[in-house]
């Protein structure tokens, strides 16, 4: 576990919590809080058991991309693998994603091969402006349209090529559905998802 979350009466009871339990000093905490505790609610906080981490992402990002401009604003999230990273720059964002986010995918890569020379357990997820979490929306709709428009006429329809990830979250996000099947044509990057009304039992 990267972080640990504690709760209290007030913001400074809780970080004293997670300070006490992570054997933390102060000086050297990272953490966020949460919620501030209005009303019945009680504060929260997350404590970064390794600051360290954090100080190394943020600040090779930062000189990574120092090239082009001086203004990124880095979030740096846990997840269960690594760090989701969202990274916003001024006026730089759309060339930085690219085109299906053939870049950003590239510059993900690279940030992680950085990271590994110094950390070699250390992973990050990188995202700009919420893209990735946007494509992910998207995806989930998109998969559910053609779904509907497929049960509806009973022909197959495909979906563009999309990225080994994005075809497992659209497998991921029409699985329960018995009524159809989808299944993969082509191979590398031209490989394409279909979807198809499931077959029909020779006893039908």
């Amino acid at each position: 576990m990267r972080y640990i979350e504690e709760e209290g009466r007030t913001v400074e009871e809780a970080l004293e919590k997670a300070l006490e339990k992570a054997g933390i000093d102060r000086s050297e905490a990272r953490f966020e809080v949460l919620s501030e505790g209005l009303g019945d609610e009680p504060a929260r906080v997350r404590l970064y058991q390794d600051a360290e981490e954090l100080d190394l992402i943020e600040g090779l990002i930062k000189e990574f991309l120092g090239i082009l401009t001086s203004r990124v604003d880095v979030e740096i999230e846990p997840r269960k693998k690594g760090y989701y990273v969202n990274i916003h720059t001024r006026g730089y964002d759309s060339a930085l994603i690219g085109r299906g986010g053939k870049t950003l995918e590239a510059l993900e890569y690279l940030i992680n091969l950085m990271l590994r020379r110094k950390k070699p357990n250390l992973q990050v997820e990188l995202d700009i402006s919420h893209y990735r979490e946007r494509r992910k929306e998207f995806l989930k709709n998109k998969a559910l349209a053609v779904a509907r428009r497929v049960k509806e006429t009973g022909k197959e329809m495909r979906i563009d090529p999309l990225t080994p990830e994005e075809r497992k979250l659209v497998r991921d996000t029409l699985r329960k559905d018995r009524s159809i099947r989808v299944y993969l044509v082509g191979r590398g990057g031209e490989a394409t998802l279909v979807v198809a009304p499931a077959k029909r039992s020779r006893s039908s």
